[in-house]
């Protein structure tokens, strides 16, 4: 079996689940970990993802607090959980999170160790991840990622705010988890210039739109993620995505990622 779950999702912190079973073996990976304390971090991986199995790696897109701090890397680092990083953003977050001059003389930077990687594909246990350079905020280095595992193939892209970067990536996939941050009206009433960094609703529904046109059969599932806690709702998000997605709306199943909490888990492949 082949699952994914989103356990939280939005600015207030990121944490997704990727899980492959078989009668032999598991895979689990995380994706970002941008919880805000080692306190939550503990229980929410304790309860939601399940600690009596060790985690095969985590994988971070970018070095925004929200995907990834020093409270997470303290934890995974406790639990001896692989840290794949790109080689800009290892740098990145040694930077912002790990700055030896904003930490506790007691803590050493260099107990966080990553596994860098490059521009090429690489594997966790059954998974191999393609890293998709997106463009997010100036000067920092962000992946949306193409998964592959047992013939299925999954995208998973948030933060970042140019459809086309992605929408070559997103045919034929059996699973799509992609940004849906703001309403244009929402915004308009209450702007924040940080926006402008994400996908809004219609240019998700147009990268749905245009991925759904050139792909064989549509995917089993799709996640809109990332969602604007005052610049957005969920069903603002799914309305508008169904609209721009016009006859392709209809054979699709379209879910939003919760805010505070985990999503139900989706079965992408038996």
């Amino acid at each position: 079996m082949l699952s994914f779950r989103s356990l939280r999702s939005g600015s207030s912190g990121n944490l997704l689940l990727l899980e492959s079973r078989t009668p032999r073996t598991r895979t689990r990976v995380l994706i970002d970990c941008g919880l805000r304390s080692q306190r939550e971090c503990c229980r929410i991986l304790e309860a939601e993802v399940g600690l009596d199995d060790p985690l095969d790696g985590i994988v971070i897109s970018h070095a925004h607090g929200d995907h990834i701090n020093y409270a997470a890397l303290r934890v995974l680092s406790r639990l001896r959980v692989p840290i794949h990083a790109h080689r800009h953003t290892a740098r990145q977050i040694s930077a912002r999170a790990l700055n030896p001059y904003r930490l506790p003389a007691s803590v050493d930077p260099r107990e966080i160790r990553f596994q860098r990687f490059d521009d090429e594909p690489f594997a966790i246990g059954s998974f191999t991840f393609e890293p998709l350079p997106v463009p997010h905020a100036p000067g920092v280095t962000t992946h949306a990622f193409l998964i592959r595992e047992g013939g299925h193939k999954l995208l998973v892209a948030s933060d970042f705010n140019d459809p086309e970067a992605v929408v070559p990536h997103a045919y034929d996939c059996d699973f799509i988890y992609v940004e849906s941050n703001h309403d244009l009206e929402l915004l308009r009433r209450h702007f924040n210039p940080a926006s402008l960094f994400h996908l809004s609703n219609p240019a998700a529904g147009l990268l749905l739109q245009h991925a759904l046109e050139r792909s064989r059969r549509p995917p089993r599932a799709v996640m809109l993620a990332h969602l604007s806690e005052d610049r957005n709702h969920p069903e603002i998000a799914l309305a508008t995505v169904r609209e721009a997605l016009g006859r392709y709306g209809a054979r699709l199943p379209l879910l939003t990622a919760p805010r505070y909490a985990a999503s139900r888990p989706v079965v992408v492949a038996e």
